[in-house]
């Protein structure tokens, strides 16, 4: 037990009233008296002292004050550090390990806490990232297949699909709790739209229509309804991340390319356009104190467009990237 040096009673109670302000407990105040906390607690009273609530709240201001300095020394030091990493694509407990190994005295708490508490934006694990490109085409073929309306071709698929593929699959469907017709069924169609192609060579699907059958058809074989279900077939963005571009990914199957939207979103803006619209979003954000979000993105469009800007849309952004996040990261510093 701490004990205090002697102090007379007036001395000893301004002590007591003047720590209990900082933030002290009753308890610490107590042991170092040696006295309860509740003699401590009736001291304060008597002598007008602040009460608990009050206490409470500069304990807690001071807590956050001493968390608030500590996180701004870490990105201070190693902030940049984290912020090359992002922009690699390196998701946030990767980074921290990252630097725990080449810099083993951090306190990897402090640096998870800061980096989750920071305006830096890192890669995120998406579950779809575990599927073979040949898994993403397949759901292009599935989802080709059904816009037209096709009935599956079982002898088809049993003779031509690779048995790779057809274990990928029905993995993640079964995972997704798919019953095994569905899964007999889906790589039916996959299967007649690939054997439609030889009939047909000029068929096609947007990724408007790629996307609009995927949200109607995962949830009719109620593919999202377990939590961590794989999400196959992967969204269209996944598809244009993976394949450089929607067209792209027609191309590298075989697919006649659609001629449908503006070729990657490049006829009205440049590039540069693009990057500076994202970047001069960012600095908004930042001094609005806000998180650069998509939706925001769109409605700061609107605010520029009023004052005589014209800005490329939230949609044209997430063409040209493949996703808002990658857009982020693009022109993160």
């Amino acid at each position: 037990m701490t004990t205090t040096p002697e102090l007379s009673r007036e001395q000893r109670d301004a002590a007591m009233v003047e720590r209990y302000a900082d933030g002290e407990t009753l308890d610490a105040i107590g042991q170092s008296f040696g006295i309860t906390r509740e003699r401590v607690r009736q001291i304060i009273a008597k002598v007008g002292g602040t009460n608990a609530e009050e206490s409470r709240k500069n304990r807690m201001a001071a807590r956050e004050a001493a968390t608030k300095a500590a996180h701004e020394a870490f990105l201070a030091q190693y902030g940049n550090l984290a912020r090359q990493m992002a922009k690699r694509g390196v998701t946030r407990p990767d980074a921290v390990l990252k630097l725990q190994a080449l810099f083993p005295t951090i306190d990897v708490d402090l640096a998870e806490d800061a980096l989750r508490g920071s305006a830096i934006l890192f890669s995120k694990a998406q579950v779809d990232d575990i599927f073979s490109q040949e898994a993403l085409a397949a759901g292009i073929w599935f989802l080709l297949g059904s816009d037209r309306n096709l009935a599956p071709d079982r002898e088809w698929a049993v003779v031509n699909l690779d048995l790779s593929l057809m274990s990928e699959l029905r993995a993640a469907l079964e995972s997704a709790e798919a019953s095994s017709d569905d899964v007999a069924t889906i790589l039916g169609v996959i299967g007649a739209a690939q054997k439609h192609l030889t009939e047909d060579p000029a068929v096609s699907i947007t990724g408007a229509r790629y996307q609009e059958l995927r949200d109607e058809l995962v949830v009719a074989f109620g593919l999202v309804s377990r939590q961590g279900a794989f999400p196959w077939p992967p969204t269209r963005q996944t598809v244009m991340k993976r394949f450089g571009g929607w067209n792209e990914a027609l191309e590298a199957m075989g697919i006649g390319t659609t001629k449908q939207g503006r070729s990657k979103g490049l006829l009205k803006f440049t590039r540069e356009d693009y990057d500076s619209a994202v970047r001069d979003y960012c600095v908004y954000a930042s001094a609005a104190e806000t998180n650069a979000t998509f939706a925001g993105y769109d409605e700061w469009v609107k605010q520029e467009l009023t004052a005589g800007r014209s800005r490329p849309s939230g949609a044209s952004v997430r063409n040209i990237y493949g996703t808002w996040a990658n857009a982020i990261r693009t022109v993160q510093e």
